[in-house]
């Protein structure tokens, strides 16, 4: 009796931990249902000697310069002197609707690229404001550059920004979960203008290049436009996730699971 009621007690627990497995792979990974194309948390673990591992996908950058590694907005992040340090990505990421993500604290009165794609980003111009652009293609040059920049807070604390390109209709931008301004962008960004230059991180080749300044956490890359209500969930997951329990280990761990 005794040995039939342990192996009850077990089935039992099993039970359990496979349902709470499952309720946990159903409501851990919102972000991959967003379309998430990549993701560079910046973690200890994620940084080896020139090596950032792209935890999501699999497109790693390789590190120019010597970031300091800083506590972040979670666990660890990167801190970018403005003068060397850059990360360029080894494989292209294109899609004609896209979304940026990034938790940033940056050295603010300078221009600090933060994601750069050559034909699109996300960046601080050196008045401060953050926003997000693209290279149109169209052959009116008044259209070329369609843009929407907010001004960024000077509190000097962690902030989440999130850029949107709507395919022919907007850019967008978020600060901290609220849509600050939208522009329209009727032309499609230009495949031809970005087609020789990889993606990087801190760092814009125009104007004879261009380094970021200061902290840069969680980057990540969505294929798609999102919607207001889904970069919502955005800020929302990046404030609600411990230090201990990232979104990138816990992916990990679902990931494996299914």
């Amino acid at each position: 009796m005794k040995t039939q009621l342990s192996i009850s007690v077990l089935l039992l627990v099993g039970f359990v931990i496979s349902i709470t497995v499952i309720q946990s792979a159903e409501a851990g990974d919102p972000r991959e249902k967003m379309g998430l194309a990549a993701l560079w948390t910046f973690d200890k673990d994620t940084v080896q000697a020139k090596k950032v591992e792209d935890v999501f996908g699999k497109n790693s950058g390789t590190i120019t310069g010597k970031p300091d590694q800083i506590d972040g907005f979670r666990s660890e992040a990167l801190d970018f002197d403005g003068a060397v340090d850059l990360i360029r990505m080894g494989e292209d990421i294109f899609f004609p609707s896209v979304t940026m993500e990034a938790i940033i604290k940056p050295t603010l009165g300078t221009r600090n690229p933060i994601y750069d794609k050559y034909n699109y980003g996300i960046q601080l111009l050196d008045n401060n404001n953050v926003g997000i652009w693209i290279r149109a293609d169209t052959a009116n040059a008044a259209k070329h550059w369609p843009s929407a920049y907010v001004p960024f807070p000077t509190d000097g604390e962690w902030h989440h920004v999130v850029g949107v390109v709507e395919n022919k209709k907007s850019v967008r931008i978020y600060l901290d979960g609220e849509l600050k301004k939208s522009t329209p962008a009727p032309d499609p960004i230009s495949i031809a203008y970005g087609a020789a230059h990889k993606p990087t991180i801190a760092y814009t080749q125009h104007l004879g290049g261009i380094w970021y300044a200061g902290g840069i956490d969680e980057v990540a890359i969505f294929e798609g436009a999102l919607s207001d209500t889904e970069v919502r969930r955005l800020h929302t997951l990046a404030l609600a996730v411990e230090p201990t329990e990232k979104l990138a280990v816990t992916w990990g761990m679902l990931k494996t699971q299914n």
